[in-house]
């Protein structure tokens, strides 16, 4: 990781990305755009890691943050979902595990192949600092693996493969297996079962990463404000999770378990964008993260903006960073709206559509066309 003590008053800049499976590709595309913008603007051509002092993911935004933080272009990473997607969501031939849909063997190859099977936490093959989001399903509680040297567990953690953090990361119920891993504490290695993080609070980890970033027992205690600290978020999309009239009566185990993780993740990103909204100043002109989410029909009761800036205002809360939330509602309306009507929003909102990822991907390249606008980010470049 490079020590840029040179400049220890510039504005820090942190990126976070959520997790969602193939639906990845939506913030892969938005990546594309970022780079490819800030090249222009700054006249030179530099990977993100070198833009962004703190990236951090969970699950499928865990792959992203990862081969980002060992300076892979976006548009490789992007080729990640597009060359080994339906690989990695293919059904097995024999009968289905009833515990899990897919094997995580083509999951764990593509892992060591792009993220390097030898890089650990603490390698200075990764340039930027990362945060990764698991669930510790053993002890029950949520682990941030960070490779910040001042992070209390970096000494425990930082001899860990990385892809093996990613995989833990990833390991979401019911579609993969946990993934075990053992962890050195006090002189002896304890393994324990990890699942994917977004079994928790942090499907989408915006609030995790500015906490990493500003409280000093974390490690950074970077400055707080508006001008000093840059907080881009990137969503997989929002989508209601309904169940047809008469059919919850009949749901099995399994059933209810998607519809737990899935309901799950809306949950969590509703959550951590109201508090964002509240802490948070977005750019002007910038699209607002509510109207995305009361658009995808998952948050009927959401506060508006002007209401959320009122609360702020009348508990005398300063804005404590510059917020920018990138993502879409995929509904009919949305997608008509991005110019995609023949591309049917239940289908291309499946985390495990293997068959809709070139549809994922288009959804993306409109998602990033209209959202992205690094211009308006600019002075903290």
């Amino acid at each position: 990781m490079p020590d840029d003590t040179s400049t220890p008053n510039r504005p820090r800049r942190l990126l976070s990305i959520d997790g969602g499976g193939l639906l990845g590709l939506i913030p892969a595309e938005a990546l594309i755009q970022i780079e490819e913008q800030l090249d222009q603007l700054t006249g030179k051509p530099e990977p993100l890691c070198n833009r962004f002092d703190l990236i951090g993911g969970t699950s499928t935004g865990a792959i992203l943050a990862a081969g980002l933080a060992l300076g892979k272009k976006a548009s490789e990473l992007r080729d990640f979902y597009l060359k080994f997607g339906k690989n990695i969501f293919a059904k097995s031939l024999l009968p289905v595990r009833f515990w899990h849909s897919y094997p995580s063997g083509p999951l764990e190859k593509h892992l060591k192949d792009v993220l390097i099977e030898s890089t650990t936490l603490g390698s200075g093959e990764l340039k930027t600092q990362i945060l990764i989001v698991a669930k510790n399903a053993t002890l029950g509680n949520d682990w941030f693996f960070t490779n910040n040297p001042k992070n209390k567990f970096f000494p425990q953690n930082s001899g860990l493969p990385l892809w093996e953090l990613v995989r833990s990361s990833s390991a979401a119920p019911t579609y993969f297996p946990p993934h075990a891993m053992s962890i050195p504490d006090a002189g002896k290695k304890q393994t324990y079962e990890f699942i994917d993080g977004g079994v928790s609070s942090y499907n989408n980890p915006s609030l995790q990463v500015f906490l990493e970033a500003t409280i000093p027992e974390y490690g950074n205690a970077w400055p707080m404000g508006t001008d000093q600290l840059l907080l881009l978020s990137l969503g997989t999309g929002f989508n209601p999770v309904t169940i047809p009239e008469g059919k919850a009566a009949h749901y099995e185990l399994i059933d209810w378990g998607r519809y737990a993780v899935k309901e799950l993740m809306n949950e969590a990103n509703l959550q951590q964008n109201v508090i964002m909204q509240m802490i948070g100043q977005r750019p002007q002109t910038a699209p607002s993260p509510m109207s995305e989410l009361v658009a995808s029909g998952t948050a009927s009761g959401v506060p508006s903006d002007a209401a959320l800036s009122r609360l702020s205002q009348n508990m005398g809360a300063q804005k404590l960073v510059t917020y920018q939330r990138i993502t879409v509602g995929l509904t009919r309306q949305r997608l008509d709206q991005l110019g995609l009507p023949d591309i049917d929003p239940v289908k291309v909102g499946e985390l495990d559509a293997a068959d809709q990822i070139q549809n994922m991907q288009r959804v993306g390249q409109a998602v990033a066309k209209e959202q992205v606008h690094m211009d308006l980010l600019k002075k903290f470049f």
